[in-house]
């Protein structure tokens, strides 16, 4: 007997959704929950924290697994050793008793055609007015050895009695739901019941029957249906078919239709791809591209060279040559005497970005600007004006080119670097800076492909799959705390050959709810111990101006050991670092301890990383397992996706895009190509979803993201 659950398919439980089944403000599913007959004030209250408030919110709420009671087993047949299990049996004798103030325990003897075992109800007094010796009952619980009776026990969680003449619920799957203190299942399941009795025809589906019939999809009524209380195996693979092609549809739809508008827009200008001035970059580098840097520099010529704007997405993992990529695109811009904004997350990386600007653009003749949140006021003026001027600039720059009122006047090309630090609204108004501008998005994080197929519809994609000659991967070592002294002498015998390190933190400062070390109290102690070193510090609540002067000691050898937490996570850029120090790396995600590490190994020779850590939990281990073991951000990304799974690895919900809530995007990869088939012959028949048939589609996909407002209409 397995736990719980008994259907193999309904093993994947379903999440509860929220605020999915969309209504509209008359609509009779906004009926308040307590109107409802069974419903009192109590259990509305109780419902209430589970925010349903209304019928609508409890057809959205979805059952967090199964319970198969079709095939009960007999008390003979329960095995020793399992945890959950649940019974049908006749109640012999029944007792209670009070234990101290709060504690109330009611007793049974429940016996079947094969035998007998002592069932217990802890703290669950209301049951004494309904069990009576006599009645057959279903219940659920932990099965345990009891030490004083030196017998096993049932330590019973849910009750269901078996009336006389009523239907046994035993002949049923039952749903079972998240509950809150107070309420359980069998009420929990009257509700779910008398919403679905009496306001299923209430139900409307904004997919059409043409749509439904082509793609195999049972209506979004009986998917409700059959998710809260499924009848058999068949119905309820439809209904979780319908309800994961539903998520991945919606979530899907609004980059396919971004997409659709900006192909089907002419409005966009060419850039000119074969100019002087490229000519002239490529010939005075001090090095020849590799061949993936050529490929990806003609997939951005293929677009760049069409008035359809280019809409690319360039991976390339740490140190693999984005930087002259972006330059060269760059570049087309200017030759066809327009603007070219490159955005960065972080001030310290738009700063990085500046400089390497002017050292390879400057030498072309090519005026660059860079403009963030925090500058003087002369400075910043003279920038605007530059920015707002007609001749052709390279503007290097944070969020301020986002959100404050700037006009970007003749605006040809964007290029976002570590784009998914950016929202998709974020990176929509950079684009309305101009006239339908080509954009370029850029990452050093590699995406697993399961997440670039679902996440990314909209973006063409590019890899740079290769390594520059001479980019030395680091060795990486793995210590416990007790081996730091042994470690710093590594560092210390690295700096007296001339090299520097980098040792970084995840906190800035010590935390009296987490006891781990901090960059503050790193520095500090790193001073005492090495006097005759110079040792600095950098953090994100430093000013601007002392990040940019730590950074600028460092890059001259001025800092030898920089202390640092992940503010130089991306963009550091420092040859003669040759050794990284992590401390406490169990606390860092994988990726980001890949991306910490590609700051070394930017120069000749050998390089060397260090996680010092004790990771006391599975994930952890598995972590500094994968960076031990390779070196390649692809594979390395793809470990990722295993151990956070595809939610947490996207991170922080986006302005503008929904969360996955039953679909898993590594499960569903069949599922998500057929969504893409369907999307793709739905708007190419109706790119703006104005046939009456579809006008639901629209107000739906409306609902669930906003950064359709601006395509829809």
């Amino acid at each position: 007997m397995k736990k719980d659950v008994y259907i193999p398919y309904l093993l994947d439980s379903i999440p509860t959704y929220d605020t999915v089944f969309r209504v509209t403000t008359n609509s009779p599913l906004l009926t308040p929950i307590e109107s409802l007959k069974g419903v009192g004030k109590e259990t509305a209250n109780q419902l209430a924290r589970l925010q349903l408030t209304t019928v609508n919110d409890m057809l959205e709420f979805w059952p967090r697994e199964y319970e198969d009671r079709r095939n009960l087993p007999t008390i003979q047949a329960i095995s020793k050793t399992e945890a959950i299990v649940t019974l049908k049996a006749r109640i012999e004798s029944l007792s209670t008793k009070q234990a101290g103030n709060k504690t109330h325990i009611l007793k049974a003897k429940l016996a079947d055609q094969t035998g007998e075992i002592e069932a217990v109800w802890f703290n669950q007094s209301f049951l004494k007015k309904v069990l009576k010796p006599g009645l057959t009952v279903i219940v659920s619980g932990k099965l345990e050895w009891n030490k004083f009776s030196q017998g096993m026990q049932l330590s019973v969680q849910s009750t269901d009695v078996c009336y006389p003449n009523q239907e046994s619920p035993s002949e049923k799957i039952m749903p079972i739901y998240p509950l809150t203190q107070g309420l359980y299942q069998k009420k929990i399941r009257q509700v779910s019941q008398n919403c679905l009795s009496q306001f299923n025809k209430w139900i409307q589906d904004p997919l059409p029957e043409a749509f439904r019939t082509r793609f195999n999809l049972i209506s979004r009524q009986e998917m409700i249906e059959n998710i809260h209380f499924p009848n058999d195996e068949a119905r309820f693979k439809n209904a979780k078919y319908r309800a994961i092609f539903e998520d991945l549809f919606w979530f899907q739809l609004p980059y396919f239709i971004r997409k659709t508008k900006k192909q089907n827009h002419l409005g966009t200008g060419a850039l000119r791809t074969d100019g002087p001035l490229i000519k002239a970059y490529l010939e005075h580098l001090p090095y020849v591209l590799t061949n993936a840097q050529k490929r990806v520099i003609n997939d951005i010529k293929e677009d760049a060279q069409g008035r359809t704007p280019m809409n690319r997405l360039i991976q390339g993992d740490v140190g693999s040559g984005k930087t002259d990529v972006a330059m060269v695109a760059l570049l087309m811009a200017i030759e066809s005497g327009k603007k070219g904004v490159l955005l960065a997350p972080t001030e310290i990386l738009a700063e990085q970005h500046m400089i390497k600007c002017q050292e390879r653009l400057a030498p072309l003749g090519i005026k660059t600007v860079l403009l963030k949140g925090k500058m003087k006021a002369k400075e910043k003026k003279e920038t605007l004006e530059a920015i707002q001027s007609e001749g052709p600039l390279v503007i290097v720059g944070t969020h301020a080119i986002i959100e404050g009122p700037v006009k970007i006047v003749n605006l040809g090309l964007v290029i976002i670097d570590e784009q998914h630090r950016f929202g998709v609204m974020q990176r929509m108004k950079l684009q309305k800076k101009g006239d339908f501008p080509h954009s370029l998005f850029m990452t050093a994080t590699p995406i697993p492909r399961t997440l670039l197929l679902a996440c990314y519809g909209d973006l063409d994609q590019s890899v740079i799959d290769e390594m520059p000659p001479g980019r030395t991967p680091p060795r990486t070592y793995f210590g416990k705390e007790d081996k730091w002294d042994k470690v710093m002498a590594f560092c210390q015998n690295q700096i007296a050959n001339t090299h520097q390190v980098y040792i970084v933190y995840p906190l800035v400062e010590e935390s009296e709810k987490i006891d781990l070390r901090s960059a503050v109290d790193g520095w500090e102690r790193l001073q005492i111990r090495f006097p005759d070193i110079k040792v600095g510090i950098l953090h994100g609540k430093m000013k601007s101006e002392e990040k940019q002067d730590v950074m600028s000691k460092f890059r001259k050898n001025e800092i030898q050991i920089l202390v640092a937490t992940t503010v130089i996570e991306v963009g550091v850029d420092v040859p003669n670092a040759n050794t990284m120090v992590i401390r406490h790396a169990e606390r860092f995600g994988l990726s980001q301890l890949h991306q910490l590490r590609g700051r070394i190994g930017r120069g000749p020779g050998s390089c060397f990383c260090f996680l010092v850590a004790d990771p006391k939990t599975e994930t952890s281990n598995r972590r500094i397992k994968a960076l031990l073991n390779s070196s390649d951000g692809f594979k390395i990304a793809e470990e990722d996706l295993q151990i956070r799974g595809p939610g947490e690895m996207l991170g922080t919900q986006q302005a503008g895009e929904i969360q996955l809530k039953v679909a898993d995007l590594d499960r569903d990869q069949s599922v998500l190509k057929e969504v893409q088939k369907a999307i793709q012959m739905l708007l190419a028949s109706d790119p703006n979803l104005t046939h009456p048939d579809h006008q639901a589609i629209a107000i739906e996909c409306q609902t669930h993201n906003r950064i359709t407002e601006s395509v829809i209409n």
